[in-house]
């Protein structure tokens, strides 16, 4: 298991035992964008800007959204 991976099950086991937590949410997201995970990364973000609109959240939420629409132009549109 890679460390990113590893974090990312510390980040599991955190919000399971606290699922309202933004910031673990949102960290989960960054590492999972970084393996490449843009759709996981993305529901990660959304999850987090919903508990916290103004958190960093909302940013990556809508910066990840932009990167989507650009490389996957029928992604929203089939």
């Amino acid at each position: 298991m890679s460390e990113i991976e590893q974090k990312i099950a510390e980040l599991d086991a955190l919000l399971q035992a606290n699922p309202n937590d933004a910031e673990a949410f949102y960290r989960r997201g960054e590492l999972k964008s970084k393996l490449g995970l843009q759709a996981a990364a993305l529901s990660d973000f959304v999850a987090a800007a919903h508990i916290d609109p103004e958190g960093p959240g909302t940013a990556a939420a809508d910066m990840m959204r932009s990167i989507l629409d650009f490389y996957n132009t029928d992604l929203y549109n089939p």
